[in-house]
Protein backbone atom coordinates (compact mmCIF):
# COMPACT_ATOMS: atom_id res chain seq x y z
CA UNK A 1 0.00 0.00 0.00
CA UNK A 2 2.19 2.85 -0.98
CA UNK A 3 0.52 5.83 0.52
CA UNK A 4 2.41 9.00 1.31
CA UNK A 5 1.07 9.56 4.75
CA UNK A 6 3.45 10.64 7.19
CA UNK A 7 0.53 9.61 10.03
CA UNK A 8 0.73 6.81 11.85
CA UNK A 9 -3.08 5.50 11.82
CA UNK A 10 -4.40 2.15 13.40
CA UNK A 11 -5.35 0.18 11.38
CA UNK A 12 -7.85 -2.85 9.90
CA UNK A 13 -5.22 -4.14 8.01
CA UNK A 14 -8.38 -5.33 5.62
CA UNK A 15 -8.70 -2.21 5.04
CA UNK A 16 -5.10 -1.54 5.16
CA UNK A 17 -5.22 -2.91 1.86
CA UNK A 18 -7.77 -0.69 0.45
CA UNK A 19 -4.92 2.10 0.79
CA UNK A 20 -2.71 -0.28 -0.94
CA UNK A 21 -0.84 1.68 -3.22
CA UNK A 22 -0.31 5.38 -2.67
CA UNK A 23 2.85 6.36 -2.74
CA UNK A 24 5.98 6.50 -0.77
CA UNK A 25 7.74 5.47 2.23
CA UNK A 26 6.63 3.79 5.18
CA UNK A 27 3.32 5.07 6.13
CA UNK A 28 0.19 3.62 8.09
CA UNK A 29 -3.39 3.59 7.26
CA UNK A 30 -6.52 3.16 8.32
CA UNK A 31 -9.26 1.07 8.76
CA UNK A 32 -12.18 -0.64 7.15
CA UNK A 33 -15.47 -1.74 9.15
CA UNK A 34 -16.90 -5.17 10.35
CA UNK A 35 -19.57 -5.35 7.47
CA UNK A 36 -23.23 -6.42 8.95
CA UNK A 37 -23.91 -8.66 6.19
CA UNK A 38 -24.41 -12.05 7.43
CA UNK A 39 -28.30 -12.16 8.14
CA UNK A 40 -31.38 -9.96 7.44
CA UNK A 41 -32.02 -10.47 11.55
CA UNK A 42 -28.84 -9.10 12.55
CA UNK A 43 -29.12 -5.92 10.03
CA UNK A 44 -32.26 -5.67 12.42
CA UNK A 45 -30.84 -5.78 16.01
CA UNK A 46 -27.44 -3.98 14.84
CA UNK A 47 -25.61 -7.22 15.41
CA UNK A 48 -26.46 -7.63 18.95
CA UNK A 49 -27.09 -11.16 20.58
CA UNK A 50 -25.36 -12.60 17.68
CA UNK A 51 -23.47 -15.26 19.88
CA UNK A 52 -26.07 -16.01 22.48
CA UNK A 53 -29.82 -15.67 20.19
CA UNK A 54 -30.56 -19.09 19.31
CA UNK A 55 -33.46 -17.99 17.35
CA UNK A 56 -31.43 -16.88 14.59
CA UNK A 57 -29.64 -19.99 12.78
CA UNK A 58 -27.24 -17.15 10.86
CA UNK A 59 -25.42 -16.80 14.34
CA UNK A 60 -23.67 -19.82 13.43
CA UNK A 61 -21.54 -17.66 11.84
CA UNK A 62 -20.49 -16.18 15.19
CA UNK A 63 -20.94 -19.20 17.85
CA UNK A 64 -20.94 -22.20 16.13
CA UNK A 65 -22.69 -23.89 19.64
CA UNK A 66 -25.71 -22.58 18.65
CA UNK A 67 -25.84 -25.35 15.72
CA UNK A 68 -26.38 -27.93 18.91
CA UNK A 69 -29.64 -25.51 19.72
CA UNK A 70 -31.54 -26.41 16.62
CA UNK A 71 -33.25 -29.83 17.40
CA UNK A 72 -34.31 -30.56 13.63
CA UNK A 73 -32.52 -29.55 10.57
CA UNK A 74 -33.06 -25.92 9.03
CA UNK A 75 -31.57 -23.62 7.23
CA UNK A 76 -31.38 -19.85 6.20
CA UNK A 77 -30.82 -17.63 3.08
CA UNK A 78 -30.65 -14.25 3.03
CA UNK A 79 -29.59 -11.37 0.20
CA UNK A 80 -28.53 -8.09 1.84
CA UNK A 81 -28.63 -4.75 -0.72
CA UNK A 82 -25.72 -2.15 0.21
CA UNK A 83 -25.86 1.35 -0.63
CA UNK A 84 -23.54 3.68 0.66
CA UNK A 85 -23.54 7.78 -0.01
CA UNK A 86 -20.39 9.17 1.23
CA UNK A 87 -18.98 12.57 -0.19
CA UNK A 88 -15.52 14.13 0.25
CA UNK A 89 -15.43 18.10 0.14
CA UNK A 90 -11.65 20.07 -0.43
CA UNK A 91 -10.92 22.19 2.63
CA UNK A 92 -7.16 23.20 1.49
CA UNK A 93 -5.25 22.71 -1.69
CA UNK A 94 -1.92 23.83 -2.39
CA UNK A 95 -2.24 23.16 -5.37
CA UNK A 96 -5.53 25.15 -6.61
CA UNK A 97 -9.39 25.60 -5.90
CA UNK A 98 -10.08 23.36 -2.87
CA UNK A 99 -12.94 22.99 -4.95
CA UNK A 100 -10.93 20.78 -6.93
CA UNK A 101 -10.89 18.15 -4.22
CA UNK A 102 -14.62 17.69 -4.15
CA UNK A 103 -15.49 14.29 -5.25
CA UNK A 104 -19.33 13.05 -4.55
CA UNK A 105 -20.52 9.57 -3.87
CA UNK A 106 -17.46 7.68 -3.55
CA UNK A 107 -19.22 4.53 -2.36
CA UNK A 108 -20.20 1.33 -4.61
CA UNK A 109 -23.59 -0.24 -4.40
CA UNK A 110 -23.58 -3.94 -3.98
CA UNK A 111 -25.23 -7.58 -3.00
CA UNK A 112 -24.41 -9.91 -0.70
CA UNK A 113 -25.69 -13.51 -0.76
CA UNK A 114 -25.40 -15.97 2.70
CA UNK A 115 -26.69 -19.36 3.99
CA UNK A 116 -26.82 -20.73 6.72
CA UNK A 117 -27.54 -24.55 7.29
CA UNK A 118 -27.82 -26.89 10.52
CA UNK A 119 -28.18 -31.13 10.72
CA UNK A 120 -28.70 -32.71 13.61
CA UNK A 121 -26.69 -36.40 14.08
CA UNK A 122 -28.76 -37.52 17.71
CA UNK A 123 -30.08 -35.75 20.34
CA UNK A 124 -26.30 -34.48 21.32
CA UNK A 125 -24.44 -33.74 18.32
CA UNK A 126 -25.44 -30.94 15.45
CA UNK A 127 -23.62 -30.44 12.30
CA UNK A 128 -23.64 -26.97 10.96
CA UNK A 129 -22.18 -24.76 7.56
CA UNK A 130 -21.87 -21.09 7.20
CA UNK A 131 -21.42 -18.83 3.75
CA UNK A 132 -20.83 -15.18 3.97
CA UNK A 133 -19.27 -11.95 3.93
CA UNK A 134 -17.34 -10.05 6.77
CA UNK A 135 -16.09 -7.52 4.79
CA UNK A 136 -16.95 -5.53 2.00
CA UNK A 137 -15.51 -2.47 1.17
CA UNK A 138 -15.65 -0.41 -2.07
CA UNK A 139 -14.60 3.38 -3.12
CA UNK A 140 -14.32 4.95 -6.47
CA UNK A 141 -12.82 8.48 -6.99
CA UNK A 142 -12.93 10.11 -9.88
CA UNK A 143 -9.88 8.99 -12.04
CA UNK A 144 -8.51 12.91 -13.05
CA UNK A 145 -8.63 13.17 -8.92
CA UNK A 146 -5.44 15.70 -8.09
CA UNK A 147 -4.78 13.05 -4.98
CA UNK A 148 -5.19 10.10 -7.74
CA UNK A 149 -1.92 8.01 -6.18
CA UNK A 150 -3.89 8.16 -2.84
CA UNK A 151 -7.55 7.28 -3.77
CA UNK A 152 -8.52 5.77 -7.24
CA UNK A 153 -11.09 2.20 -7.33
CA UNK A 154 -10.84 0.29 -5.07
CA UNK A 155 -12.34 -2.99 -3.84
CA UNK A 156 -11.66 -5.48 -0.74
CA UNK A 157 -13.09 -8.32 -0.49
CA UNK A 158 -13.84 -11.68 1.43
CA UNK A 159 -16.34 -14.30 1.55
CA UNK A 160 -16.16 -17.18 4.00
CA UNK A 161 -17.01 -20.99 4.03
CA UNK A 162 -17.11 -22.23 8.06
CA UNK A 163 -18.39 -26.05 8.61
CA UNK A 164 -18.77 -26.44 12.47
CA UNK A 165 -19.59 -29.38 14.48
CA UNK A 166 -21.21 -28.82 18.05
CA UNK A 167 -22.74 -30.84 20.97
CA UNK A 168 -24.99 -30.75 23.92
CA UNK A 169 -22.72 -31.18 26.76
CA UNK A 170 -26.53 -30.85 29.33
CA UNK A 171 -29.11 -28.75 28.96
CA UNK A 172 -27.71 -25.73 30.51
CA UNK A 173 -24.34 -25.93 28.39
CA UNK A 174 -23.35 -26.27 24.40
CA UNK A 175 -20.21 -26.16 23.07
CA UNK A 176 -19.17 -25.47 19.16
CA UNK A 177 -16.18 -25.35 17.12
CA UNK A 178 -15.77 -24.85 13.02
CA UNK A 179 -12.98 -24.61 10.42
CA UNK A 180 -13.49 -21.73 8.13
CA UNK A 181 -11.85 -20.68 4.69
CA UNK A 182 -11.67 -17.32 3.62
CA UNK A 183 -11.47 -16.01 0.11
CA UNK A 184 -10.10 -12.80 -0.62
CA UNK A 185 -10.29 -10.48 -3.88
CA UNK A 186 -8.53 -6.74 -3.67
CA UNK A 187 -8.39 -4.83 -6.64
CA UNK A 188 -6.64 -1.41 -6.85
CA UNK A 189 -6.22 1.02 -10.09
CA UNK A 190 -4.49 4.41 -8.87
CA UNK A 191 -4.01 7.46 -11.12
CA UNK A 192 -1.41 10.13 -10.74
CA UNK A 193 -3.58 12.94 -10.68
CA UNK A 194 -2.03 16.16 -9.75
CA UNK A 195 1.56 14.48 -10.36
CA UNK A 196 0.91 14.39 -14.05
CA UNK A 197 -0.79 17.37 -15.37
CA UNK A 198 -1.16 16.69 -18.63
CA UNK A 199 -2.87 13.57 -18.11
CA UNK A 200 -4.45 13.25 -14.45
CA UNK A 201 -6.74 10.25 -15.51
CA UNK A 202 -3.18 8.18 -16.43
CA UNK A 203 -3.05 5.16 -14.54
CA UNK A 204 0.08 4.46 -12.02
CA UNK A 205 -0.64 1.43 -10.36
CA UNK A 206 -2.85 -1.65 -11.33
CA UNK A 207 -3.39 -5.22 -8.84
CA UNK A 208 -5.83 -7.54 -9.23
CA UNK A 209 -4.93 -10.86 -6.90
CA UNK A 210 -7.02 -13.53 -4.93
CA UNK A 211 -6.35 -15.93 -1.99
CA UNK A 212 -7.38 -18.26 0.18
CA UNK A 213 -6.66 -18.60 4.12
CA UNK A 214 -8.11 -20.67 6.92
CA UNK A 215 -8.75 -20.22 10.43
CA UNK A 216 -10.98 -21.95 13.35
CA UNK A 217 -13.43 -20.58 15.29
CA UNK A 218 -14.33 -22.09 18.95
CA UNK A 219 -17.67 -20.91 21.35
CA UNK A 220 -19.71 -21.46 24.20
CA UNK A 221 -23.50 -21.11 24.64
CA UNK A 222 -24.67 -21.29 28.71
CA UNK A 223 -28.63 -21.35 28.79
CA UNK A 224 -29.26 -20.10 32.68
CA UNK A 225 -33.11 -20.97 32.08
CA UNK A 226 -35.79 -20.98 29.24
CA UNK A 227 -35.46 -17.33 28.99
CA UNK A 228 -32.19 -16.22 29.53
CA UNK A 229 -28.93 -17.20 28.29
CA UNK A 230 -25.47 -16.43 27.58
CA UNK A 231 -22.70 -16.80 24.32
CA UNK A 232 -19.50 -16.39 24.19
CA UNK A 233 -17.30 -17.13 21.01
CA UNK A 234 -13.56 -16.80 19.54
CA UNK A 235 -12.17 -16.69 15.93
CA UNK A 236 -8.63 -16.86 15.11
CA UNK A 237 -6.96 -14.29 13.02
CA UNK A 238 -5.41 -15.69 9.78
CA UNK A 239 -3.36 -14.09 6.45
CA UNK A 240 -4.96 -14.20 3.11
CA UNK A 241 -2.10 -14.32 0.34
CA UNK A 242 -3.73 -13.15 -2.65
CA UNK A 243 -1.63 -13.17 -6.19
CA UNK A 244 -2.14 -11.44 -9.09
CA UNK A 245 -0.82 -9.12 -11.91
CA UNK A 246 0.43 -5.78 -10.58
CA UNK A 247 1.28 -3.05 -13.10
CA UNK A 248 3.26 0.08 -12.72
CA UNK A 249 3.14 2.75 -15.77
CA UNK A 250 5.00 5.43 -16.64
CA UNK A 251 3.48 9.51 -16.66
CA UNK A 252 3.37 8.64 -20.62
CA UNK A 253 1.57 5.37 -20.39
CA UNK A 254 4.51 3.08 -20.82
CA UNK A 255 4.82 -0.19 -19.11
CA UNK A 256 7.58 0.15 -16.26
CA UNK A 257 6.68 -3.19 -14.26
CA UNK A 258 4.04 -6.14 -15.04
CA UNK A 259 4.27 -9.60 -13.14
CA UNK A 260 2.66 -11.58 -10.46
CA UNK A 261 3.13 -10.68 -6.81
CA UNK A 262 1.84 -11.50 -3.80
CA UNK A 263 0.22 -9.80 -1.18
CA UNK A 264 -1.10 -10.80 2.39
CA UNK A 265 -4.23 -9.94 3.58
CA UNK A 266 -4.39 -9.84 7.65
CA UNK A 267 -7.95 -10.93 9.10
CA UNK A 268 -8.14 -10.49 12.75
CA UNK A 269 -8.93 -12.30 15.62
CA UNK A 270 -12.39 -11.90 17.10
CA UNK A 271 -13.80 -12.04 20.71
CA UNK A 272 -17.86 -11.68 21.11
CA UNK A 273 -19.93 -11.89 24.64
CA UNK A 274 -23.95 -11.72 23.80
CA UNK A 275 -26.40 -12.06 26.01
CA UNK A 276 -30.59 -12.78 25.61
CA UNK A 277 -32.89 -12.66 27.84
CA UNK A 278 -36.63 -12.99 27.27
CA UNK A 279 -38.25 -10.81 29.56
CA UNK A 280 -41.85 -11.58 29.28
CA UNK A 281 -43.81 -13.69 26.31
CA UNK A 282 -43.57 -10.56 24.33
CA UNK A 283 -40.25 -8.38 25.37
CA UNK A 284 -36.86 -9.59 24.91
CA UNK A 285 -33.74 -8.08 25.19
CA UNK A 286 -30.23 -8.78 23.57
CA UNK A 287 -26.74 -7.54 23.79
CA UNK A 288 -23.25 -7.68 22.64
CA UNK A 289 -19.61 -6.71 23.39
CA UNK A 290 -17.12 -7.27 20.16
CA UNK A 291 -13.73 -7.14 20.05
CA UNK A 292 -11.18 -7.46 16.98
CA UNK A 293 -7.84 -7.87 17.18
CA UNK A 294 -5.01 -6.82 14.60
CA UNK A 295 -1.67 -7.75 16.65
CA UNK A 296 -0.97 -10.16 13.54
CA UNK A 297 -0.40 -6.58 11.09
CA UNK A 298 2.89 -4.77 11.10
CA UNK A 299 3.74 -3.76 7.71
CA UNK A 300 2.27 -3.64 4.12
CA UNK A 301 4.66 -5.03 0.97
CA UNK A 302 5.01 -5.94 -2.40
CA UNK A 303 8.81 -6.36 -4.01
CA UNK A 304 9.84 -7.46 -6.75
CA UNK A 305 13.56 -7.39 -8.19
CA UNK A 306 12.50 -6.01 -11.71
CA UNK A 307 10.44 -3.13 -9.71
CA UNK A 308 11.99 0.13 -10.54
CA UNK A 309 12.58 2.91 -8.76
CA UNK A 310 10.72 5.60 -8.01
CA UNK A 311 12.50 7.96 -5.95
CA UNK A 312 9.67 10.87 -6.29
CA UNK A 313 7.92 8.35 -4.28
CA UNK A 314 10.42 7.20 -2.01
CA UNK A 315 10.88 3.75 -3.39
CA UNK A 316 13.88 2.19 -4.25
CA UNK A 317 14.94 -0.79 -6.83
CA UNK A 318 13.09 -3.96 -6.04
CA UNK A 319 10.49 -2.18 -3.87
CA UNK A 320 6.84 -2.32 -6.04
CA UNK A 321 5.06 -1.17 -2.61
CA UNK A 322 5.90 -0.70 0.80
CA UNK A 323 4.04 0.34 3.86
CA UNK A 324 4.80 0.30 7.92
CA UNK A 325 1.40 -0.06 10.21
CA UNK A 326 0.95 0.60 13.81
CA UNK A 327 -2.13 -1.81 13.97
CA UNK A 328 -4.25 -1.27 17.06
CA UNK A 329 -7.36 -3.61 18.50
CA UNK A 330 -10.97 -2.34 17.57
CA UNK A 331 -14.58 -3.23 18.90
CA UNK A 332 -17.92 -3.07 18.51
CA UNK A 333 -21.14 -2.62 21.47
CA UNK A 334 -24.55 -3.04 20.18
CA UNK A 335 -27.98 -3.11 22.26
CA UNK A 336 -31.41 -4.70 20.87
CA UNK A 337 -34.87 -5.10 21.80
CA UNK A 338 -37.53 -7.58 20.21
CA UNK A 339 -41.20 -7.62 20.73
CA UNK A 340 -43.83 -9.83 19.32
CA UNK A 341 -46.75 -7.82 17.81
CA UNK A 342 -48.66 -10.34 17.10
CA UNK A 343 -48.86 -14.56 16.90
CA UNK A 344 -47.26 -14.01 13.41
CA UNK A 345 -45.03 -10.64 13.33
CA UNK A 346 -42.16 -10.15 15.73
CA UNK A 347 -40.74 -6.28 15.56
CA UNK A 348 -36.92 -5.49 16.83
CA UNK A 349 -35.22 -2.75 16.73
CA UNK A 350 -31.52 -2.09 17.79
CA UNK A 351 -28.42 0.58 17.88
CA UNK A 352 -24.81 0.08 18.03
CA UNK A 353 -21.22 1.98 17.50
CA UNK A 354 -18.01 0.79 17.18
CA UNK A 355 -14.48 2.21 16.40
CA UNK A 356 -11.58 0.85 14.27
CA UNK A 357 -8.83 3.64 13.66
CA UNK A 358 -7.58 6.95 15.42
CA UNK A 359 -7.22 8.46 11.88
CA UNK A 360 -8.93 8.60 8.60
CA UNK A 361 -7.01 8.33 4.94
CA UNK A 362 -8.25 8.86 1.60
CA UNK A 363 -8.60 5.18 0.82
CA UNK A 364 -10.84 4.37 4.18
CA UNK A 365 -12.13 7.77 4.95
CA UNK A 366 -14.21 7.35 8.06
CA UNK A 367 -12.90 6.06 11.04
CA UNK A 368 -16.31 5.80 13.69
CA UNK A 369 -19.81 4.78 13.01
CA UNK A 370 -23.36 4.35 14.65
CA UNK A 371 -26.03 2.04 13.44
CA UNK A 372 -29.70 2.16 13.54
CA UNK A 373 -31.26 -0.49 12.92
CA UNK A 374 -35.07 -2.17 12.46
CA UNK A 375 -36.41 -5.24 11.26
CA UNK A 376 -39.34 -7.92 11.63
CA UNK A 377 -40.09 -11.17 11.06
CA UNK A 378 -43.10 -13.09 9.66
CA UNK A 379 -43.81 -16.50 10.78
CA UNK A 380 -45.81 -18.19 7.88
CA UNK A 381 -46.16 -21.28 9.76
CA UNK A 382 -44.54 -23.30 12.19
CA UNK A 383 -41.66 -24.59 9.68
CA UNK A 384 -41.32 -21.31 7.36
CA UNK A 385 -40.78 -17.67 8.56
CA UNK A 386 -39.37 -14.15 6.74
CA UNK A 387 -37.50 -11.93 8.26
CA UNK A 388 -36.97 -8.10 6.92
CA UNK A 389 -33.79 -6.05 8.52
CA UNK A 390 -32.59 -2.95 7.57
CA UNK A 391 -29.57 -0.51 8.96
CA UNK A 392 -28.54 2.70 8.58
CA UNK A 393 -24.87 3.61 9.30
CA UNK A 394 -23.98 7.44 10.12
CA UNK A 395 -20.45 7.62 9.85
CA UNK A 396 -18.76 10.64 11.94
CA UNK A 397 -17.15 13.53 9.93
CA UNK A 398 -13.67 13.33 9.65
CA UNK A 399 -10.82 15.84 8.35
CA UNK A 400 -8.00 14.21 6.49
CA UNK A 401 -4.31 15.54 5.58
CA UNK A 402 -2.30 14.26 3.23
CA UNK A 403 0.89 15.18 0.96
CA UNK A 404 1.80 13.73 -2.57
CA UNK A 405 5.54 15.32 -3.73
CA UNK A 406 4.96 19.07 -3.33
CA UNK A 407 0.95 19.09 -3.15
CA UNK A 408 -0.77 19.08 0.35
CA UNK A 409 -4.28 17.82 0.53
CA UNK A 410 -7.00 18.92 3.31
CA UNK A 411 -10.52 17.51 3.01
CA UNK A 412 -13.36 16.66 5.31
CA UNK A 413 -15.48 13.77 4.59
CA UNK A 414 -19.16 13.25 5.11
CA UNK A 415 -21.47 9.97 4.80
CA UNK A 416 -23.59 7.02 5.45
CA UNK A 417 -24.97 3.63 4.34
CA UNK A 418 -27.95 1.64 4.07
CA UNK A 419 -28.44 -1.75 4.10
CA UNK A 420 -31.33 -4.11 3.37
CA UNK A 421 -31.59 -7.54 3.85
CA UNK A 422 -34.37 -10.00 2.82
CA UNK A 423 -33.86 -13.58 4.54
CA UNK A 424 -35.51 -17.04 4.69
CA UNK A 425 -36.22 -19.74 7.25
CA UNK A 426 -37.30 -23.28 7.50
CA UNK A 427 -37.25 -26.21 9.75
CA UNK A 428 -37.69 -29.31 9.10
CA UNK A 429 -40.20 -30.31 11.98
CA UNK A 430 -41.54 -33.75 11.86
Amino acid sequence: MIKTCSRDSPIVYLSALLSLIGYSSPATYAASYQSSTTSAIELGTAGAGSAADTSNLANIAVNPAITAAFLYPAMAIAGIFVKSENDIHGEYYSGGDPGALDNSSIGNNYVVPSGYFAFPINHKWSFGLATFSNYNVRNNYASEYPAGILTGQRSLFTYEINPNIAVKLTNKLYLGIGVSAIYGNYQLATNYGAQNPNNPSQIYQDFNGSGLGFRYGIGGLYKINKHHQFGLSYRTATEIETEGDFTTLAKNNDLEFQDTTTLSMAVPSELTLSGFHQLDPRLAIQYSLAWYGWQNLDYISVSHPDCPANLDFNLPQGQCLIESVTAEDSWKIAFAVSYKLSDVILLRSGASTEKTTESATFAIPFDKKTNFSFGLTYYASRTLSFDMGLTYARYDTTRIKDTIGLDDFDVSAEGNSTMLGLQLNYQLID
